[in-house]
């Protein structure tokens, strides 16, 4: 029996866009070693392959020389794709034998299907102030919702309104908020022709949409376009200033959900004030569902979804964050744990590395003595201060966190005084060691050398020493940063959980054939030079 699409899916399944000014997209980039071996991360921006959408919808390659983050004053959105995939299979199959597809207009055609068959419906909407007042009337968003046929190849915009039937709309009728647009591209028919100049990654053929995010701007009721005597500069353009201010977001308290955490995050009337100026802006989260009607099969479909999460500009400069999106993804999915404990010794001791690898490119970016001034717990708590400052440290005050009596201070780790030469000496510090540590074979030394350390300086996912607070912290790394919750930021819990595995491993000692070193094919030991047998040696003895 014939193969027949059985399934479909979303590849991603979940993507970020980015609110900009420009009408032109940010090409995309990613992260690759430096060619600069001096370069404080382990990784810098470069370009990498891009599409550019044709004004009859369809898209071409390009690859430019140098990224491009503005035109002007105007910030490039980023503006993701989305490719619908096919689950290929015979009827009445087991899905493990399903094999994967780009859904192509030549695959539909082959099922006597036609590409209007397929819908794309989009539901965009932003919550922020319905979430802070508790009161759903505020959502605005696509009411109803946005359909597309698979055949309409021209960009269709999301015009945001409040909900039908509501007594007091916060956006009035006749009026909407723009939240970008979406567009079903055009596929060009047939694999890449020979010599192409883009890689056969790139598959034209495959039907795919794009999200474009609006402007980010900003809207308010019309008390939000005057100035006030703390702000000379109105908090909303003239012409955006049309909500309703008696919805129930103007003047009122911002932070009527104790839930909603950093709790100033909202504009007010007055500095300090808690009520509400009544400003919303442009962001959303869209779910975009995918619906193929089967021909000859009434009311029969096949689905997909992905989502789609709108944000500001990201302004962070070319070094990966040490807590990553895939970290909070793994972090919450369901058998993430079952996922790790089947990862291999190698595989997590190569997830540290990358860790630590991210943890020296954060701390790279910090001014860690601006930060242990501003942040740092003052004074220290008896029970965390040692009885005597650590001889000739430049850390003042001593009894500050990360201070000359600072018991979580390594004995060993002096930090210069200030001088003219060294103006940042706990930053320099900080970038020293943390540079050493991106290493896996120092870092197994750090580990060996102590092996509680580690578990003493890390704290937990969302653990909170006693005397912190959104504020004020210890120097347990990571140190000085918050989480969005206003507190202590920690790794995830699958990060922690990992690292936690990977010293016990590091600790435990092991058959001098199987240790660190690895097993070879056959059950021999894998040879090495004598320089590093004799590490391997002097490693094992160290931690036996």
């Amino acid at each position: 029996m014939a193969e027949q699409i059985l399934g479909l899916f979303c590849e991603p399944p979940i993507v970020i866009a980015r609110l900009g000014g420009s009408t032109t997209p940010l090409d995309c980039c990613v992260w690759e070693e430096p060619p600069n071996p001096r370069s404080d991360g382990a990784t810098v921006l470069v370009p990498d392959w891009s599409l550019n959408v044709l004004p009859d919808g369809s898209v071409e390659p390009l690859k430019p020389d140098a990224i491009r983050f503005r035109d002007g004053p105007l910030i490039r959105p980023v503006c993701p794709f989305i490719e619908i995939w096919a689950r290929l299979g015979e009827p009445g199959s087991d899905p493990s034998t399903w094999r994967d597809a780009p859904l192509t207009p030549s695959l539909l055609a082959t099922a006597g299907i036609d590409p209007s068959a397929l819908r794309f419906t989009i539901d965009a909407r932003n919550a922020k102030a319905s979430r802070r007042r508790r009161n759903p009337d505020l959502i605005y968003g696509t009411f109803p919702f946005v359909v597309i046929s698979g055949d309409n190849h021209q960009p269709v915009a999301l015009h945001a309104v409040s909900p039908p039937g509501v007594a007091q709309p916060l956006i009035p009728p006749g009026r909407s908020i723009p939240l970008g647009s979406v567009q079903v591209l055009r596929s060009l028919p047939g694999p890449p022709a020979a010599g192409v100049p883009w890689p056969p990654r790139i598959d034209l053929e495959v039907i795919r949409i794009r999200f474009t995010p609006a402007a980010g701007l900003f809207y308010g009721p019309p008390a939000a376009a005057r100035p006030t005597s703390e702000s000379p500069v109105p908090a909303v353009r003239e012409d955006l200033a049309f909500l309703n201010d008696l919805a129930g977001w103007f003047g009122q308290p911002g932070a009527a959900n104790p839930s909603v955490e950093p709790g100033d995050t909202f504009d007010e009337t007055a500095p300090g004030s808690g009520i509400s100026l009544g400003v919303v802006d442009d962001t959303c989260e869209a779910r975009i569902d995918v619906t193929l009607q089967l021909p000859g099969i009434p009311r029969r479909s096949l689905t997909a979804s992905a989502n789609v999460f709108v944000g500001p500009p990201d302004f962070g400069p070319d070094r990966r964050p040490f807590l990553s999106l895939a970290d909070e993804l793994n972090d919450r999915t369901a058998g993430a744990s079952t996922r790790s404990a089947n990862l291999d010794s190698a595989e997590v001791e190569a997830w540290v590395q990358d860790l630590f690898e991210r943890v020296q490119e954060t701390v790279s970016l910090m001014n860690v003595d601006f930060w242990r001034r501003a942040r740092g717990i003052n004074p220290l708590s008896a029970n965390q201060l040692l009885a005597h400052p650590l001889s000739a440290d430049g850390a003042h005050p001593a009894e500050q966190a990360m201070g000359s009596r600072d018991k979580l201070r390594a004995p060993l780790g002096r930090i210069e005084p200030v001088t003219p030469n060294v103006p940042l000496p706990v930053t320099e510090r900080a970038r020293e060691r943390h540079r050493s540590l991106a290493d896996i074979n120092a870092l197994k030394d750090f580990v060996a050398e102590d092996p509680d350390r580690m578990k003493t300086l890390v704290r937990a996912a969302f653990e909170v020493d006693p005397g912190e607070d959104g504020n004020t912290t210890s120097m347990r790394m990571p140190p000085f940063m918050r989480h969005s919750n206003a507190l202590p930021l920690t790794l995830s819990a699958w990060q922690y959980d990992l690292l936690m595995r990977w010293i016990a491993h590091v600790t435990t000692p092991q058959p001098a054939a199987a240790a660190m070193a690895g097993a070879a094919v056959g059950g021999a030991a894998a040879a090495l030079s004598p320089a590093a047998a004799a590490r391997r040696e002097v490693v094992l003895r160290r931690i036996g």
